[in-house]
C-alpha cells in the first residue's frame, strides 16, 4: 500500500545505480526456489550470454521479479516456470512464463489494475491483495519500460516487461 501511495503522490524515487541484471535474477530465483520445490514445480532460467550491466533501481527491479515469479509459483499447480532474460534494441527483455491456468481476454484487460484479483475464490485460498501487478507496472513505467501479459486459458501465461538497459532519469508516473 505504501508503494502505491508513494507512486500516486509522485514521491517514489528510484535509486539509479549500476547493477548486474544477471545477479539480480539469480538472487530472486534463489530466494523463491524453495516455494517452487515445495510444489514440485520446475523453476528455470534462461539468461542471454554477455548480458550487459544495467543502470536503474536494482531493488525495485527485484521487486518486480519477485512479484511475477512469485505469482507464477502461486498459481501454477504442475509443470513449471521459465524466467527468460535477453536484450533487444537497448532494452532488457524479461519473460516469466508458467504452465498455470492462463487468463481470459477480460482478465488480461484488468490484471494490472489496483486490487484486481483474477479468481476471488482462488486468490482468497492462495492469498494476495491484488496490488502486486499494479505496483510492478508502475515501477516498470518509472524506469521508462513497458509490461504486458500474453495468455491462453488452460495453457499458462507469459508476463513480459522491457526496461532500458541504462536509465538516466526517472520517468513521470502516468
Amino acid at each position: 500500500m505504501l508503494d502505491i501511495s508513494k507512486i500516486e503522490a509522485g514521491q517514489l524515487e528510484l535509486v539509479l545505480e549500476e547493477y548486474s541484471f544477471q545477479e539480480t535474477v539469480h538472487t530472486v530465483v534463489s530466494s523463491l526456489e524453495p516455494l517452487a520445490t515445495e510444489k514440485e514445480l520446475d523453476l528455470k532460467t534462461r539468461i542471454a550470454q554477455r548480458l550487459p550491466n544495467g543502470k536503474g533501481d536494482q531493488q525495485r527491479i527485484a521487486q518486480v521479479l519477485v512479484n511475477l515469479i512469485g505469482n507464477a509459483i502461486k498459481f501454477t499447480e504442475q509443470g513449471g516456470i521459465l524466467v527468460d532474460i535477453a536484450t533487444s534494441d537497448g532494452r532488457f527483455l524479461v519473460k516469466v512464463s508458467d504452465t498455470g491456468p492462463g487468463l481470459s481476454d477480460l482478465e488480461k484487460d484488468y490484471i494490472f489494475s489496483e486490487f484486481y484479483q483474477v479468481d476471488r475464490k482462488s486468490t482468497r485460498a492462495k492469498g494476495g491483495s491484488g496490488l502486486g501487478l499494479s505496483i510492478a507496472k508502475r515501477i516498470v513505467a518509472l524506469h521508462g519500460g513497458a509490461i504486458w501479459v500474453e495468455s491462453v486459458p488452460g495453457k499458462g501465461s507469459t508476463f513480459i516487461f522491457t526496461l532500458p538497459i541504462r536509465v538516466e532519469k526517472q520517468e513521470k508516473p502516468e
